[in-house]
């Protein structure tokens, strides 16, 4: 419960101190996302073909999470309200998340882990419904984290956005 208010407020800090030109372009957009990580989520369009956008909240492990990535916007059905997205982006995993690891046959101990640092290569779909300031996307992302222990993971969500 901690953590879902705490999501909540500062989602409300975001909104609040989103700089007036921002909201009067139309292009920043902040909402909620479900998946890894669950919690808040941003978008700016820089032009119809580029935005920045990220998250941060925590993963189910109970671990929070921050990531953001630069992406390519491409409208394949010639609909201004339907869009697919790639981009490349980084992220960081960080909390007091403990794991429990296999020793031995009958063994297993264990430890917190440390900081994680990695790469991701988002790929999703959005669509603005019409004559709302609401867009719904879905992503998923490969991720490479890079910190021990390296691995291979897949991030994915679904999440609302609201155009401020």
């Amino acid at each position: 419960m901690k953590k879902f208010l705490s999501i909540m407020l500062l989602s409300f800090f975001v909104y609040c101190f989103t700089p007036a030109s921002l909201q009067a372009q139309g292009r920043f957009e902040g909402g909620f996302a479900i998946g890894e990580p669950t919690g808040f989520s941003f978008d700016y369009q820089i032009n119809r073909m580029h935005a920045v956008d990220g998250a941060f909240g925590f993963s189910p492990a109970d671990q929070y999470r921050i990531h953001a990535d630069y992406l390519w916007l491409a409208y394949p059905l010639n609909d201004q309200n339907f869009s697919l997205y790639y981009g490349v982006g980084g992220v960081v995993g960080f909390g007091r998340t403990t794991g429990v690891f296999f020793v031995d046959q009958n063994e297993f101990f264990v430890r917190e882990r440390e900081p994680g640092f990695g790469a991701r290569v988002p790929l999703g779909v959005s669509y603005l419904i019409p004559r709302s300031p609401v867009n719904l996307y879905m992503e998923v992302a490969p991720t490479i984290i890079v910190t021990n222990p390296s691995g291979v993971g897949l991030d994915g969500g679904l999440g609302i956005r609201f155009i401020f």
